[in-house]
């Protein structure tokens, strides 16, 4: 239930109806996605927090740098599905997938790490994730290969490492104390 609590007030806090951000390169758009992840983080129980780097390169993958239609029209860097049409939401160009539609850009980093602490999916990711808080350490590849569900693409997580590489490699003091 501690969890659930932690969840709810994330997502109704002020931080997320506040905070926003623009981009208008690469750059500034890792900083961006970074800087919610961090601020977000700091709510979390320490075996609840997602790595900041992870999280910015699945962002970028996802939303192609938060320029896809997605991304522009509902802040969805995450590529997070909505599957109730009632609630807000863009429908993919010839299929009848939903995707959520986010207010403000910080929301959708909230929904993808509840989505990492709640979803179905995820079990082996959050074991991992506890396993590496206990030890205080922290084994990059070791989460990311437990996203294989994320995607379809059965090369998703090579792709996800390849980006955490890029982003560490171009913009190293964006992830320094993160």
């Amino acid at each position: 239930i501690k969890e659930l609590c932690a969840v709810l007030f994330i997502l109704c806090s002020p931080f997320i109806k506040d905070f926003d951000f623009t981009y208008s390169n690469q750059e500034e758009f890792a900083r961006g996605i970074a800087e919610c992840t961090v601020s977000i983080n700091a709510y979390l129980p320490p075996h609840m927090r997602v790595v900041t780097v992870i999280s910015v390169a699945q962002a970028a993958l996802e939303s192609s740098w938060g320029e896809s239609r997605f991304a522009r029209e509902g802040y969805n860097f995450y590529g997070i599905i909505e599957t109730d049409n009632t609630e807000p939401h863009i429908k993919s160009l010839g299929s009848n997938i939903l995707l959520k539609k986010y207010g403000r850009r910080c929301e959708s980093t909230a929904d993808y790490i509840n989505v990492l602490n709640r979803g179905t999916h995820f079990t082996e990711y959050r074991e991992m994730r506890i396993k590496q808080s206990i030890t205080n350490t922290v084994n990059i590849d070791a989460l990311i290969s437990t996203l294989i569900p994320y995607a379809k693409d059965p090369f998703y997580t090579f792709k996800v490492r390849d980006t955490v590489s890029y982003l560490l490699k171009h913009y190293p003091d964006i992830f320094l104390d993160a």
